[in-house]
């Protein structure tokens, strides 16, 4: 039996695990780990900016869906891909850390025959001086709760508007 580890459950994470589930069934074990509890549809977070759907609409939790799938679900994040292994083992592992409130902090070794690293990007708004919706000049659907934001801050211009107030949205 193979061990198949994903790192990451966004678009790309948990369409491999499911897939890799459907196709290896119980003969192999799948591995997901993300920080996450939900799983958020990003390109529906626009919708959400607009106020046409809600958060809600574009996030569920993880963890049902793969209990249901049979695929063994971390909440945490990897922190280091050790591919030759380490003192104890020649055997390649990920060290995790768990994100999920009753394991937060606790770090473990999973060990691995085949990787995927599905991470994804890291927002860095931060690199561009008043970019961004933490403090900057900017608002961002990028996130399910940057599009809740971003739909608040288009409500109070349209409110500014309403009272004649004219406006510059760029």
């Amino acid at each position: 039996m193979a061990r198949v580890v994903v790192m990451g459950a966004g678009v790309s994470g948990h369409t491999a695990v499911t897939f890799l589930k459907k196709w290896l069934g119980n003969e192999h074990e799948v591995v997901v780990v993300t920080p996450n509890s939900k799983w958020n549809w990003i390109p529906s977070n626009i919708w959400v900016g607009v106020g046409q759907m809600t958060k809600d609409d574009v996030t569920f939790d993880l963890a049902p869906v793969y209990e249901k799938a049979g695929i063994d679900y971390r909440q945490a994040k990897g922190v280091s891909i050790h591919p030759e292994g380490g003192e104890k083992s020649d055997k390649p592992f990920i060290t995790i850390e768990y994100t999920d409130p009753a394991k937060a902090g606790e770090t473990e070794e999973v060990s691995y025959d085949y990787l995927i690293n599905a991470t994804g990007p890291t927002l860095n708004f931060d690199a561009t001086e008043g970019l961004g919706p933490d403090g900057g000049h900017t608002v961002s659907v990028c996130t399910a709760d940057h599009a809740v934001h971003a739909n608040e801050e288009l409500h109070k211009l349209m409110d500014r508007m309403r009272k004649g107030e004219h406006v510059k949205i760029l």
